[in-house]
């Protein structure tokens, strides 16, 4: 059982190297890895183990992707001298471009918007608020829903950029009680509280690098 266990742990890890060098000029190879590294997840489950996402990181590991248990927005603490220190993901930055923003969307929102481009920003644009949510339920005409661009113009992130949407996607996952999270979407992946312990659950192929959200991340929240 344990060599069975190592061998698709083996094969996990070679595919999520893959992915993080993936740069396709199209959304179909992204999607064929997406749905490939999930039934690697589920055998892995069924043997008895788990990993997480493509290229996700995990709680603990460095990076930008904030560590379980901490306050977002809050600065960190020098053990050496005992004084306030702000961290590198809240270094001081432009604001990025919020598209369908102010009134248009409800504090809640806000937060959530003002937050994570303080840590991850400057993202290329955020659209929030819009009309045409674009599907039926969406949460984008109620002013309870943001996209954050990691690429522009429809075309697939380089391995690198997909890296950093999973940290944005996990920073916002780890503190989705604080911000008032109802769901995230990101590379064609969705995640919930409600169904928290199913993880990352892959979604249906909806036809583009954009719709499969591969291109952004998609932040809903409660109110």
């Amino acid at each position: 059982m344990s060599e069975g266990i190592a061998a698709i742990q083996s094969r996990m890890a070679v595919l999520q190297s893959q992915f993080t060098r993936l740069t396709p000029a199209s959304s179909a190879s992204g999607q064929q890895f997406a749905a490939q590294l999930t039934a690697e997840r589920q055998k892995a489950a069924a043997a008895g183990t788990t990993s997480a996402p493509p290229s996700t990181p995990t709680a603990g590991t460095s990076g930008t992707a904030t560590t379980s248990g901490t306050t977002p927005g809050a600065t960190g603490t020098s053990a050496a001298n005992g004084t306030s220190a702000t961290t590198a993901t809240e270094k001081a930055h432009d604001h990025s471009k919020v598209i369908g923003g102010g009134d248009r969307i409800t504090p809640t929102m806000k937060k959530v918007i003002e937050n994570v481009d303080a840590k991850f920003g400057p993202f290329p644009t955020i659209g929030a608020w819009r009309a045409d949510g674009g599907m039926p339920g969406s949460d984008h005409p109620t002013g309870k829903a943001a996209d954050f661009m990691i690429s522009t113009g429809g075309k697939m992130p380089s391995g690198a950029k997909l890296k950093e949407g999973w940290e944005v996607a996990n920073y916002v996952k780890e503190h989705a009680d604080e911000l008032g999270i109802k769901y995230i979407i990101f590379a064609q992946h969705i995640w919930s509280p409600s169904r928290a312990s199913e993880g990352w659950r892959l979604m249906e192929d909806r036809g583009s690098v954009t719709q499969n959200h591969f291109d952004h991340v998609h932040i809903s929240v409660e109110r």
